[in-house]
């Protein structure tokens, strides 16, 4: 009996470890090389007022798509240094494009208060959606993902990513 027990905790903690260790391997940042696979996708969502926007608007340029929420504070950490590098690389044909998966009052209210100048679209579940299309499948939020001109994935990030490290990941597709 007590061998049964010993040999159920022994493979619940091996299990434990094994999955921990999947799991953080799978969530770090990892930069994508070039596939045909690894293509952006278009979808729809409605912006701050309601109007639908296609993603697809945004072709030929770099596009940062970072899906987040006003009660994630990774998200809100981050958001000042996206603000930051979308002001320094605007010009050089980069974007951010935020995605909130909130409620679009807080969401507006979030905004304004930050002053985001770079585009917002709402999508709540439907946007969750996207982000797991992007293989976002931990659900993470914030949840990154870089996309160069030719709308080839280069970089995806689940968490807070450093302005540094965004920068290092963008200058290089300008």
């Amino acid at each position: 009996m007590k061998i049964g027990i010993i040999v159920l905790i022994t493979a619940a903690l091996l299990l434990f470890a094994f999955g921990y260790t999947l799991k953080s391997v799978n969530d770090a940042p990892e930069v994508i090389s070039k596939s045909h696979s690894l293509k952006r996708q278009d979808f729809s969502l409605p912006d701050l007022n309601g109007q639908q926007q296609q993603f697809s608007q945004w072709d030929n340029k770099v596009v940062l798509l970072n899906f987040w929420a006003t009660w994630c504070p990774p998200c809100r950490r981050e958001m000042p240094d996206f603000i930051e590098v979308y002001k320094q690389y605007k010009d050089k044909d980069f974007i951010v494009i935020g995605v909130g998966i909130d409620d679009q009052n807080k969401i507006a209210q979030f905004v304004q208060k930050l002053g985001v100048d770079y585009p917002i679209l709402v999508g709540g579940q439907t946007a969750m959606r996207v982000s797991y299309q992007y293989g976002n499948n931990s659900g993470a939020l914030p949840y990154s993902i870089l996309i160069d001109k030719h709308g080839i994935i280069r970089y995806r990030a689940g968490g807070l990513i450093s302005k540094q490290k965004l920068i290092n990941q963008i200058e290089p597709l300008l």
